[in-house]
């Protein structure tokens, strides 16, 4: 659930207040990987710049979003749709294509660790997969 959540990060692309630090409001378990996941970030526009790669280092940090982290560590746990937006200021149709793109990443990284032989991280992607994809977020059609 943990590696989902901060998965989110990647494909969650609304706006954050800029005055606000929204990790700063996330449990510890959630804001500590996301917080590592900026470090990384950094380093990597520190690589980039030393190939000669002209990127924003603040722009690409603030990239990753963590405002929908606790809404999707609640959905992997099981909880209700009402009860995730209740988590987050999003619209419920943001939240749904957030949820779906976070499904498509999830299951092409575990076609990744299938690729390079990493059995653990497959079967923990899968699983994650397998908890993201259920209820009216992936319904064919509301009009049954």
């Amino acid at each position: 659930e943990q590696c989902v959540a901060l998965l989110s990060a990647m494909t969650f692309t609304e706006k954050n207040s800029e005055d606000d630090d929204p990790a700063s409001k996330m449990k510890s378990f959630l804001s500590a990987p996301f917080y590592k996941l900026q470090e990384v970030a950094r380093t990597v526009v520190q690589v980039e710049a030393s190939c000669g790669v002209d990127v924003k280092e603040d722009e690409f940090v603030d990239s990753f979003n963590c405002g929908m982290m606790e809404a999707v560590y609640a959905w992997c746990k099981g909880a209700k749709f009402v009860q995730v937006q209740q988590l987050t200021n999003a619209y419920e149709g943001t939240t749904i294509r957030t949820l779906r793109r976070l499904e498509e990443l999830v299951r092409q990284i575990t076609v990744a660790a299938k690729a390079i032989g990493n059995q653990e991280l497959e079967a923990k992607f899968e699983k994650g997969g397998e908890l993201i994809k259920r209820d009216i977020v992936f319904c064919s059609s509301l009009y049954l």
